[in-house]
C-alpha cells in the first residue's frame, strides 16, 4: 500500500498523511511544504534516472510540485496522492523528451567522458556495464521505461503502478516481462 511506504520513510501514519492531503486541498502552504519535504528525494530520483540530465530533473521536479499545488482542488480522494504526483512527473518528463529528442545522445556522450575520467581501472569495468545498462533502460519503448523505473527505482508494487498508469495489473506484468527481456538482450549484444 502506497501510504505504508510513506509512513516507514517519514513516520506519518496513514491517518496524518491523510489529513496533511486534506490541509492541502484546503490551500495549507505549511502542509504543502511537509508534503513536498516528504515527496520531493523520489520524485527527483525518478526524473533523474528517466532523464539522465540532473538539471532538467532538478526543474521538472519543481514543476511536478508547482503543477500538484495549483491543481490541489483536482485531487481524487479515491487515488493516491503520490500516484497523481508521480503521473504528474510522468507527464512532464515525456513533454520534456517529446521537445528535447535529441538529449539522450549528447548525455550518453558527455556520460562515457566522465566515466572514462572518474573511474579507476578497477572500477571501470562496473561503470561500464551501468552505464551501458541506463543507456539500455532510455532506449525501452516509454510504457516499459516507465513500468521498470517505478518498479525496480522507486519500489512501486505492481498494483500502484497499474493504478498510476490507469492499465491493468497484467498490462503492468506484461511491460515488466517486456522491459526485462529486452534489457537482456541488448545488454548481452552490447557487451559480449
Amino acid at each position: 500500500m502506497e501510504t505504508d511506504t510513506i509512513k516507514q520513510s517519514s513516520g506519518l501514519t496513514t491517518d496524518d498523511f491523510d489529513i496533511l492531503v486534506k490541509r492541502i486541498k484546503n490551500g495549507d502552504q505549511e502542509a504543502f511544504k511537509e508534503f513536498f519535504f516528504l515527496l520531493q528525494p523520489g520524485i527527483h530520483r525518478f526524473l533523474y534516472k528517466y532523464l539522465c540530465d540532473k538539471d532538467a530533473a532538478n526543474d521538472l521536479t519543481q514543476d511536478t510540485f508547482i503543477k500538484f499545488w495549483t491543481n490541489r482542488d483536482q485531487i481524487n480522494s479515491s487515488l493516491f496522492p503520490k500516484s497523481y504526483l508521480y503521473k504528474i512527473a510522468r507527464n512532464l518528463a515525456y513533454n520534456h523528451i517529446s521537445r528535447n529528442h535529441s538529449i539522450s545522445n549528447s548525455l550518453f556522450r558527455r556520460a562515457d567522458d566522465l566515466t572514462l575520467i572518474y573511474c579507476p581501472d578497477d572500477e571501470y569495468d562496473k561503470c561500464f556495464i551501468l552505464d551501458e545498462l541506463q543507456k539500455a533502460i532510455n532506449e525501452l519503448p516509454e510504457r516499459c521505461k516507465t513500468t521498470f523505473i517505478l518498479s525496480r527505482y522507486e519500489g512501486f508494487n505492481y498494483s500502484e503502478i497499474a493504478e498510476l498508469m490507469q492499465v491493468s495489473v497484467q498490462t503492468v506484468k506484461n511491460q515488466m516481462n517486456k522491459a526485462i527481456a529486452v534489457l537482456r538482450k541488448r545488454l548481452n549484444s552490447r557487451l559480449s
